[in-house]
């Protein structure tokens, strides 16, 4: 199924979304497997410039880039 989300614009920062949210699961199965909180606090730090990003994103994308709904 093709990513209709995708845009030029988003297009490069698909594959670093994609490495962090990879982050975001290593280091929450790490912290569920040893308690430590550097693996918890590490995995909210991803979280949180995922969405950063994806807020910025959405702000900066050129008009007419957003994917059209039917209404």
């Amino acid at each position: 199924m093709p990513r209709e989300w995708n845009t030029s614009f988003r297009e490069p920062w698909n594959p670093i979304i994609k490495k962090c949210l990879d982050g975001v699961d290593l280091h929450t199965k790490i912290y569920l497997e040893t308690q430590e909180t550097f693996h918890l606090n590490q995995a909210d730090l991803l979280r949180t410039y995922v969405s950063r990003l994806k807020d910025w994103i959405h702000q900066t994308e050129p008009e007419g880039f957003h994917r059209k709904t039917d209404e």
